[in-house]
């Protein structure tokens, strides 16, 4: 569905880390105990729409230092961010964090940054839900440069009117963000095998990658 990221990106072993006390120094600290080849930050608070402006100085200290370990960086995005929601004003923050956690991955150097797919909440709003996430997504994602970070989805565990309830739905997203060059996929395999794929069995999980080609 989206294009495979260079060998330069993939496969690559880490863990989420933690930011407070600053990520040029908790996280790389976080990522150089876990022998982390890769790390997500939040790079604002993940249960709120609070947007504060960069620090300069430590973006800087951190990207270098990233780069200097050769640590691959992704951002997660708050957990509120649902572009499929009927609610005007939880839809326009979301578009809102979108674009602020793109902003941020590119100022810390981030290779991408991962948002929840999302839910219509109700059934009768589903096509009203594909129809608001093309109008706002697309003037964001046109205004990334090939070098800017990517808009990874990534897809829930399925529960109510879940846009992506098994990997299959995942098609409706990316018509709806126009194939986009910049949008890939992060697969959380908690919510994979809350959705039904059988990642546990004996070539479950390739099985499941399958689905993406």
């Amino acid at each position: 569905m989206s294009p495979a990221p260079s060998p330069a990106v993939w496969p690559r072993i880490g863990a989420h880390t933690p930011t407070s006390g600053g990520m040029a120094k908790r996280s790389i600290e976080y990522a150089l105990t876990t022998e982390a080849e890769a790390i997500q930050v939040f790079a604002s608070n993940p249960r709120g729409w609070a947007m504060p402006d960069a620090n300069l100085a430590a973006d800087t200290a951190f990207r270098d230092r990233a780069a200097e370990l050769d640590i691959h960086t992704f951002v997660h995005a708050p957990f509120l961010i649902n572009l499929g929601s009927p609610t005007v004003a939880t839809y326009e923050n979301s578009l809102a964090s979108t674009a602020y956690s793109l902003k941020r991955a590119r100022e810390i150097g981030a290779l991408g940054t991962v948002i929840h797919t999302g839910s219509a909440v109700d059934v009768n709003h589903v096509p009203t839900a594909w129809k608001q996430i093309k109008e706002g997504m697309m003037p964001v994602l046109n205004n990334l440069k090939e070098s800017d970070p990517w808009l990874l989805l990534e897809p829930t565990a399925g529960q109510g009117q879940s846009l992506v309830k098994k990997l299959d739905d995942l098609l409706m997203y990316f018509e709806a963000l126009e194939w986009h060059p910049k949008v890939g996929v992060c697969l959380d395999t908690c919510h994979v095998f809350a959705a039904g794929h059988d990642i546990a069995k004996k070539g479950g999980m390739t099985e499941t990658l399958d689905l993406l080609v």
